[in-house]
């Protein structure tokens, strides 16, 4: 009964495996912007260690992908994560000069962890907002 009951109290923490990344555009610099939210614990199990910036930007590289329209991946540059309570806020940033219609996006986190795992995308660019789910196995996706 103690392995049920520890159970239990281990869904009722976040019964959901999810992630969110919003995507804002900037015309001023011709940049995008990606803050992805993920909870801290499940985060800290995928890095296998103590998050740090330099954890944090080696596991995004190989989960996070931006791509321009054709397909040519974007640079994608580190600018800090912050705590708020049980969640990580991680930021990210690309030049995207085309803008994000038609950018190429593959958001993979946590999907070697947890069968469940959903990863959500918003993005508000160009006066309108879009929005994209990742489960595992997806390739990337465009923004309309």
């Amino acid at each position: 009964m103690g392995a049920l009951a520890a159970l239990v109290g281990a869904l009722a923490l976040h019964p959901l495996h999810t992630t969110l990344t919003q995507l804002a555009y900037r015309d001023s610099d011709h940049m995008v912007e990606a803050t992805v939210r993920v909870f801290a614990d499940d985060f800290r199990a995928a890095l296998r260690a103590d998050v740090s910036d330099s954890a944090a930007v080696a596991y995004l590289r190989s989960t996070f992908t931006l791509a321009d329209h054709a397909g040519r991946p974007l640079a994608i540059a580190w600018c800090g994560l912050r705590r708020t309570g049980d969640l990580l806020w991680l930021c990210l940033q690309a030049p995207a000069a085309q803008g994000l219609s038609g950018l190429r996006v593959r958001v993979a986190l946590l999907f070697e962890r947890y069968a469940d795992q959903i990863n959500i995308v918003q993005a508000s660019y160009a006066g309108r907002r879009a929005a994209l789910l990742f489960t595992s196995g997806d390739a990337a996706k465009a923004l309309p």
